[in-house]
């Protein structure tokens, strides 16, 4: 948004280039143009930062959206080598009475080995395990929840989707490249690797009542 403030004010003064003449002392003036332009690039601000983020339904408050799900993996490391692997995953995000969410990612390979992250209202990020998600984010869309992991390259997207009333919801994991570059992540061993191509399955979102996440 900042730049397309910059290019409204680029283009007023690509329009009004020429020198105007003013009394000494007099103050200059926005033309009425500029200052309309002004705001409403305001009123875009305002408007993209609401849509983003949303507040949190009130009727799950004080509530935990529980979710889970599988990933099958074929992936190739820098080492040359080409891994299968299975993945388990566990999603908690708990709404507050005041309506701010905790997270709690729990990552489990089939060869034993984990990871989890702890992400507080203000975005600060617990990390434990080799691989743990460095970039997470979560926010409500209107009536959809949605948890946003960034990798080395490319991102996973973990959204919610509630049922009227908010009683039940439904789960979606989707993965998406960045421009043409491959999905690119450390793995739960330490190894730099290119996903080729990932199955979900499991597919599984409830809501209780309570702080499942604690802390």
């Amino acid at each position: 948004m900042k730049s397309r403030v910059a290019a409204i004010f680029a283009a007023d003064s690509a329009g009004h280039g020429r020198p105007v003449a003013r009394d000494e002392g007099e103050t200059p003036r926005l033309s009425v143009g500029l200052a309309t332009r002004c705001l409403v690039a305001l009123l875009l601000t305002f408007i993209a930062v609401s849509m983003c983020a949303a507040e949190a339904p009130r009727q799950l408050f004080g509530k935990t959206v529980v979710m889970g799900w599988n990933e099958y993996r074929v992936q190739r490391c820098d080492d040359g080598q080409l891994k299968r692997g299975h993945t388990a995953s566990s999603l908690l995000v708990y709404v507050s009475e005041n309506g701010r969410l905790f997270t709690r990612l729990n990552r489990r390979g089939g060869r034993g080995g984990s990871n989890s992250n702890d992400l507080d209202p203000e975005g600060g990020n617990k990390r434990s395990g080799t691989g743990s998600a460095g970039n997470l984010s979560t926010r409500f869309e209107g009536s959809v929840l949605a948890i946003q992991n960034s990798m080395q390259s490319g991102a996973r997207r973990i959204q919610a989707t509630f049922s009227g009333g908010f009683t039940g919801c439904s789960l979606q994991v989707r993965f998406g490249k960045d421009g043409g570059s491959e999905i690119r992540h450390r793995t739960m061993d330490g190894k730099m690797c290119n996903i080729i191509s990932t199955d979900v399955s499991g597919n599984a979102c409830s809501i209780r009542n309570g702080n499942l996440v604690g802390g």
